[in-house]
């Protein structure tokens, strides 16, 4: 039991997209008992490299992911573990997840360093026109 309700099952999973529309994986959402769980999956051959996490009551108004609550500090191989008790009463979140990803198939014939490009999970733009930064809501049953 969470504040006053029971949380018996809440996941999702979100595109993450680079360069606006390449699929390079996953984002799964997942209610674990008191915790969400929160995991950045690339596929092959794209590799994730940095991780930044907006968790909130309220939809993200800043599109800087330096400036996320959550970090690459606060991750174990692209898993965040943040506990509901600071969410407790609410029933949606607001998520913006942002990451690096490399493919070290395609190498960059300037720099000959391989591709390298920011992701973000599908959803809703944060600053319309200003960017392409997304967040989404995730609820959580009750």
């Amino acid at each position: 039991m969470l504040a006053g309700f029971v949380i018996t099952s809440s996941t999702d999973v979100v595109t993450l997209y680079a360069d606006q529309i390449i699929d390079v994986g996953t984002l799964t959402v997942v209610v674990d008992g008191s915790n969400l769980v929160v995991t950045y999956n690339s596929t092959d051959p794209w590799v994730l490299e940095e991780t930044h996490l907006y968790v909130g009551t309220v939809a993200p108004t800043e599109s800087a992911p330096g400036r996320f609550p959550y970090a690459p500090k606060d991750a174990v191989n692209g898993v965040y573990t943040i506990s509901l008790v600071d969410f407790s009463g609410v029933t949606t979140l607001y998520i913006a997840a942002q990451a690096e990803v490399t493919n070290p198939t395609e190498i960059d014939p300037v720099t000959l360093l391989p591709r390298e490009e920011s992701v973000w999970a599908e959803g809703d733009e944060i600053r319309p026109g200003k960017n392409w930064a997304m967040y989404f809501e995730f609820d959580l049953v009750d």
